[in-house]
């Protein structure tokens, strides 16, 4: 979710696998999630001016077969 100038939300939709780039820090039993942010699609930009970062997840890979 972003807020625009107004302090309005917009929620990113994701498409199926995909998932926002984050750092997450521990540091003396606190916890902290950093978003990694980049330019904002020009479609966008009048939301704000940075973006989260959208990465597709990778598949898992598949157990090999055992044929004996």
């Amino acid at each position: 979710m972003e807020k625009d100038h107004d302090k309005q939300s917009h929620w990113i939709t994701l498409a199926p696998g995909m998932a926002i780039q984050a750092l997450l820090a521990e540091r003396g039993g606190e916890q902290r999630v950093y978003v990694v942010t980049e330019e904002t699609p020009p479609e966008y930009h009048w939301i704000h001016d940075r973006w989260p970062r959208l990465r597709k997840l990778s598949e898992p890979e598949s157990e090999p077969s055992s044929n004996t």
